[in-house]
């Protein structure tokens, strides 16, 4: 189990190295008993100061919270490259790993970039 801080800690079910795609997948569980699932930002960024890797290269794919247990099911990508990253992870990963502010800005520009296009 991993500490992440704030009572919520890490057990990592699965770890795997793909060299391939040049990044580290990580399946495991959030365990935050008597809280709320933790918000994908701050998860990423202490999984970056754990792993000690920048924080562009950190993607949290899913959270499940499993109704009732205080624990979710997490998978984490870990890239070695942070512009293998942007290749690789979709956008809407992308957007939903920015922290909230960054993220509604970033919303915001991609829908007066779509209005502009009608």
């Amino acid at each position: 189990m991993i500490d992440l801080g704030d009572d919520i800690k890490l057990e990592v079910i699965r770890e795997r190295d793909n060299p391939l795609i040049g990044r580290k997948e990580i399946t495991g569980y959030l365990h935050h008993h008597a809280k709320g699932t933790p918000q994908r930002y701050e998860v990423r960024r202490r999984i970056a100061e754990i792993f000690k890797v920048p924080l562009e290269v950190v993607y949290v794919r899913s959270i499940q919270t499993e109704f009732g247990w205080g624990r979710s099911k997490i998978e984490i990508h870990i890239y070695r490259d942070p512009k293998r990253a942007e290749e690789i992870e979709p956008l809407h990963i992308r957007l939903k790993n920015l922290p909230p502010e960054e993220r509604k800005a970033k919303l915001q520009e991609l829908r007066k970039a779509k209005e502009s296009r009608k």
